[in-house]
């Protein structure tokens, strides 16, 4: 083999597989999941309830910042459109990935200041609107309740409200798939401490609908009630 066939090997290799990702969210889903299942044992239940021909919302609680590429890796089959943390986008790797599902980036609320906040904040106002439009167009979506990753050992929605807007205005024909992960907590990629470093992390996902029980909350309670209906099932325990 000559040197130039040598140096020029392995750029072959990569511009191959640029042009596989750059197909379809399938391709890289696909490939996104081989890789994720050498670190992680994931274990999913439930997800034949995104099988069917309905528009779903998917509403997860926010373990750790990996949470949108394990999920997209998982249900790569399924165009979910994830609605996702800024730091993550702008990861030069994560967020190629996340941008070929098409991700709306969420603005980090804790990092902006003066002008830069108002931005951010006007940003954030329109979130609720952008997901019911792309809901009655028939776009799969994902987006996380509490907008953060948590920093203590449970799942905080607080006052937020971009779910309790989207299921007040939940347009007909949508399904509320509510998704608990478990397993991330202390890994590298949390925000918990101390941190705990093991080779085959047992990661576990688990799907239920809740359409009616969202809309029901809704409509009847106030935005913190519904939040907190949302905490108590994020907060289980998985099986």
């Amino acid at each position: 083999m000559t040197k130039n066939k040598i140096f020029h090997f392995p750029f072959s290799i990569i511009n191959y597989f640029s042009y596989l990702c750059a197909v379809n969210r399938f391709t890289i889903g696909k490939i996104a999941k081989f890789f994720l299942h050498t670190h992680y044992d994931i274990r999913v239940s439930g997800e034949d309830l995104l099988r069917d021909d309905s528009t779903h919302l998917v509403l997860p609680n926010h373990t750790a910042y990996i949470d949108p590429l394990i999920l997209f890796s998982e249900e790569w089959w399924l165009p979910i459109r994830p609605m996702t943390d800024e730091l993550f986008m702008q990861h030069w790797f994560y967020g190629y990935i996340l941008r070929k599902a098409d991700a709306i980036e969420v603005p980090d609320m804790l990092k902006a200041n003066g002008e830069g906040l108002k931005a951010k904040a006007e940003m954030a106002g329109q979130l609720s609107r952008i997901a019911i439009d792309s809901l009655a167009e028939g776009k799969q979506l994902c987006f996380y309740p509490s907008g953060h990753v948590k920093t203590v050992d449970k799942e905080i929605i607080g006052n937020r409200r971009m779910a309790y807007e989207v299921c007040k205005e939940l347009p007909d024909g949508v399904r509320v798939i509510l998704c608990r992960m478990r397993g991330l907590e202390s890994s590298r990629f949390s925000k918990l401490k101390p941190k705990q470093w093991k080779w085959r992390r047992t990661v576990t996902m688990v799907f239920e609908d809740h359409t009616a029980d969202v809309q029901q909350w809704a409509q009847t309670l106030d935005r913190r009630a519904f939040n907190e209906q949302l905490e108590k099932w994020y907060n289980k325990r998985n099986e």
